[in-house]
C-alpha cells in the first residue's frame, strides 16, 4: 500500500526497480525489447492479492515510463499504416532502436511520396543525408533507457556503456563496439565516431558553405559543432569522400564532394539471331491436340 500510494520509482542498469532505495522488482527479456517481463521480489512476505495489486501497479507504472521516454520508438510498433514501404520502415526502425543507416533502406525511401515523408516526420522520424532516425530519442534520459532495454532484451555488451553525454566526437577506441554506439547514436568513419544527428547538421552546413564552383570553404563552426581539431576535420571528411585543395600557405581551406565512380566497362553482349528463344515456336503445331 505504501508503494503504491507514494510510488516514486526508479529502474537502474542492473534492471532493478527500486522504492526508496529498495529493490521490489526484475525486468527480464519479454515479447520485444520495449515490453519486459516484470517480476516482484517481494512476492514472498504479501499475501496473493497484495501481490497482484502491486504487480499491476508496478506494470502499468513501468509501460507509462517507457512510453514517457520512448513514446515515438513505442509507437512504431503500433501504428496501422496503409502504405507498405512506409510500414517496412517502420519495422525497421524499431528492430533497430530508432537508428538506420541509410544506404540500407534506399529501396524503400526512393519509393516514399510526399505524403509519406509528411506522415514520418509527424512521427518523429528524420530522413537524414546518412540516416533514418526518430530525432526525439538522442536526449539523455531517453538514450539511456533505450540501452538499459536493449541490454535487458538481448543479454548482451552489459559492460558496455555510452559515451559520456554532450560528447559528439570520438577517436576509435579498442573497447568500443561498433553496432552498441549505434544504439547510442554514434556512426563510425574512418576511426572516429560521430553523432548521427550532429552529423546531419554538419551536412546542412557544408550544403549552405558550397559555392557557385561546388567548393566549401572550412568554416570553425563545421569543427565547434563536431567538437574536433581541425586535423580530426580533414581525415574525417576525407573518408566520407571530401577532397581538400592544396592549402599550402593561404588561411583559407576549401573542400569538395568527390565520390567514387564506377569505372568498370559495361560489358555489350551481341545477341545471334539463331539464338532467340522464341525460334522454336515456328516448330509447334498449335492445331494438334
Amino acid at each position: 500500500k505504501l508503494i503504491i500510494n507514494n510510488g516514486i520509482l526508479n529502474l537502474r542498469e542492473n534492471f532493478k526497480i527500486y522504492w526508496q532505495n529498495n529493490p521490489i522488482a526484475t525486468i527480464e527479456p519479454g515479447k520485444n525489447y520495449l515490453e519486459p517481463k516484470l517480476n516482484l521480489v517481494i512476492d514472498d512476505i504479501m499475501d496473493s492479492n497484495s501481490t497482484n495489486k502491486l504487480k499491476e501497479f508496478l506494470s502499468e507504472w513501468l509501460k507509462n515510463f517507457i512510453i514517457g521516454e520512448l513514446k515515438d520508438l513505442v509507437y512504431l510498433n503500433k501504428l496501422e499504416l496503409k502504405n507498405n514501404f512506409v510500414r517496412a520502415l517502420c519495422y525497421q526502425l524499431f528492430e533497430n532502436n530508432g537508428v538506420l543507416k541509410r544506404e540500407n533502406v534506399n529501396e524503400f525511401i526512393t519509393k516514399l511520396t510526399k505524403e509519406d515523408r509528411k506522415e514520418l516526420r509527424n512521427m518523429g522520424v528524420k530522413i537524414g543525408r546518412y540516416h533514418i532516425y526518430l530525432y526525439r530519442i538522442f536526449k539523455p534520459s531517453a538514450v539511456t533507457t533505450r540501452i538499459l532495454l536493449w541490454k535487458n532484451f538481448f543479454r548482451t555488451n552489459l559492460n558496455f556503456s555510452p559515451p559520456k553525454f554532450g560528447l559528439n566526437f570520438l577517436s576509435q577506441e579498442t573497447n568500443i563496439n561498433q553496432g552498441f554506439m549505434l544504439i547510442c547514436g554514434f556512426e563510425k568513419l574512418n576511426n572516429f565516431y560521430v553523432r548521427i544527428d550532429i552529423l546531419e547538421r554538419l551536412f546542412v552546413k557544408i550544403i549552405e558553405n558550397n559555392n557557385k564552383n561546388n567548393k566549401i570553404k572550412l568554416e570553425s563552426n563545421m569543427m565547434n559543432l563536431l567538437g574536433c581539431t581541425k586535423e580530426n576535420f580533414i581525415k574525417l571528411l576525407e573518408s566520407m569522400h571530401y577532397k581538400f585543395d592544396k592549402k599550402d600557405k593561404q588561411e583559407e581551406i576549401y573542400f569538395s564532394y568527390r565520390p567514387k565512380r564506377d569505372v568498370k566497362k559495361k560489358i555489350h553482349k551481341r545477341i545471334n539471331k539463331n539464338d532467340n528463344p522464341f525460334k522454336m515456336l515456328n516448330n509447334v503445331n498449335f492445331n494438334q491436340r
